[in-house]
């Protein structure tokens, strides 16, 4: 499932990198959020999903792994995991700064 997503991505938002990791934060590699409700739709067009508003917050579609497991979720009929806390988002791929 990650491999597809990261190609949808690529696919759909040629200026991003081709050496997008399935961890890179997306924002970091230029998404901007009008970018973010492209991928949405191209998700649902995609995969005959429905991404539903208050499924939509920080963090849940930062990765392509996070992407890909939340598609994942909604094609198996599985509960969509709670939102990543600041923590995980912020810091995701990262070493967060000791304090």
């Amino acid at each position: 499932m990650e491999e597809r997503v990261r190609e949808l991505i690529l696919r759909n938002f040629p200026s991003l990198s081709v050496h997008l990791g399935n961890r890179d934060l997306l924002r970091e590699n230029g998404f901007t959020s009008l970018m973010f409700v492209e991928l949405i739709l191209l998700l649902e067009s995609e995969f005959g999903i429905e991404v539903l508003d208050e499924e939509i917050g920080p963090g849940r579609f930062a990765t392509v792994e996070r992407i890909a497991d939340y598609v994942q979720c909604k094609l198996d009929g599985r509960p969509i995991p709670p939102l990543p806390s600041c923590a995980e988002h912020c810091f995701a791929g990262k070493t967060e700064p000791s304090e």
